[in-house]
């Protein structure tokens, strides 16, 4: 399967709104169109509809227990392809979305549980029970 993101031609705010794997860009397209939010970012213009092929995520196909064609919707799959949620912070490490909260970031270091904290973080060095 290879990964597929898409938007309108005339992308507003984001610029892509939905992804999936499938087999081509023509099941791609009709699968965004029906399933994900590619409709409504075109205003409901099936010409305006554009499909991006993505190779630098196909890795992820399989990685969220799906083993079709699909609209991406897990959020560890999303947040690994870069995408984020309206609003969201950004681990100064490694990049990656904190996704609404579900993978929140040290108010002190700003890095993501999976990067761990700072050398000099103050939370870092309290959960080591160095801390004041």
């Amino acid at each position: 399967m290879k990964c597929y993101v898409g938007s309108s031609t005339e992308p507003s705010e984001f610029n892509f709104v939905t992804a999936c794997f499938s087999e081509n860009a023509k099941e791609a397209k009709k699968m965004m169109w029906k399933q994900g939010e590619l409709s409504e970012d075109c205003d409901y213009e099936y010409i305006f509809a554009r499909v991006v092929r993505a190779p630098e995520h196909d890795h992820l196909f399989g990685k969220d227990g799906c083993t079709d064609a699909h609209i991406i919707r897990n959020e560890w799959t999303l947040r690994e392809m870069g995408w984020m949620i309206y609003g969201d912070q950004r681990c100064s490490i490694c990049e990656m979305a904190e996704y609404d909260g579900k993978w929140p970031l040290c108010e002190h270091c700003e890095q993501c549980t999976e990067c761990g904290h700072d050398d000099g973080c103050e939370s870092g060095a309290d959960q080591a029970g160095g801390g004041s």
